[in-house]
């Protein structure tokens, strides 16, 4: 099962309240904190997962993150941006889409929680 989690849109700009995820050398503004569900992302320039500063994502949770990969194209393997959840990129008809698990169930639920 497939479950809308957020968009993510990249940026050039600095933002409000932005987290800096030094290992993938990339700053964020969790989806959390926006009423839509908006991920903002603003690469460093030697960023080696950079997905593309001109492609916005689409997110899902997914129940299984390896049978989710199976036969797709990777654009960015599996990795763990924060503890209790495991991310990946695809690519489905050109378009980056990232594919979540969480791991640990109180970071899911606290995840829900806060799109309410």
């Amino acid at each position: 099962m497939r479950r809308y989690h957020h968009i993510g849109i990249p940026t050039t700009e600095a933002k409000l309240g932005e987290t800096h995820l030094k290992h993938l050398k990339v700053f964020v503004v969790s989806q959390e904190k926006s009423e839509f569900g908006v991920e903002w992302m603003r690469f460093e320039a030697d960023a080696a997962v950079l997905i593309s500063s001109a492609s916005s994502h689409v997110a899902f949770e997914v129940a299984d993150l390896a049978s989710e990969l199976a036969g797709r194209e990777i654009l960015i393997p599996s990795n763990s941006p924060s503890d209790g959840v495991r991310v990946a990129f695809i690519v489905e008809n050109g378009a980056p889409i990232e594919l979540l698990e969480f791991t640990d169930p109180t970071i899911l639920a606290a995840a829900r929680r806060a799109r309410c």
